[in-house]
């Protein structure tokens, strides 16, 4: 079966994000969504307008600009709060950067198995989850829930991914993690 598999499905060259993905403690329901944020597949209003389905184009989340992709997960205010919260908890500071420096500087720079590398994948997949699930919550099920219980969600994900892992607490780095995220 694996041989018949490999002779009929399509091969490419793999995308430079595929291991934003792919990794070790992934959360498989985070993983559709997160694919289709970095193939700019998600039905984003801005989209459905330009199909035809949608006359509103407002962003859920701030209601200040139009919704599309790069505007949901790094231009609007949710997004930035997020974010920002996540790369302070992991000691970094916060950035200004576009979905495209965002996608290019993780592609290149999250690599390795160290602890920071894991939860920054972790965390930026429960986010983009976070962000989209938020939105749909909107404009589906008129409930909105706040940035901080939103950020408590990110925050969950990456203790539930990392618990019972053996982290090494001897590494300052490691054990400052740790007590960021109450690991």
């Amino acid at each position: 079966m694996k041989e018949v598999w490999d002779e009929i499905r399509p091969k490419g060259q793999k995308v430079p994000w595929h291991k934003l993905i792919w990794f070790p403690m992934h959360i498989p329901k985070h993983c559709l969504i997160v694919w289709m944020a970095l193939q700019d597949r998600l039905q984003t209003r801005d989209r459905l307008q330009r199909m035809g389905i949608s006359t509103d184009t407002a962003c859920v989340n701030c209601n200040l600009s139009h919704e599309t992709r790069n505007h949901l997960f790094s231009e609007c205010s949710l997004a930035v709060f997020l974010w920002n919260s996540v790369l302070t908890l992991n000691g970094m500071n916060p950035t200004n950067l576009s979905w495209e420096e965002t996608v290019a500087t993780a592609s290149t720079s999250w690599k390795g198995k160290s602890l920071i590398t894991f939860i920054l994948k972790i965390a930026w997949s429960a986010f983009i989850y976070t962000i989209w699930q938020e939105r749909n919550q909107r404009i589906f099920q008129h409930r909105s829930r706040s940035a901080e219980i939103l950020l408590t969600e990110i925050i969950d994900a990456v203790r539930f991914c990392l618990r019972g892992k053996n982290i090494n607490r001897l590494d300052s780095t490691n054990l400052n993690l740790c007590n960021a995220w109450g690991l």
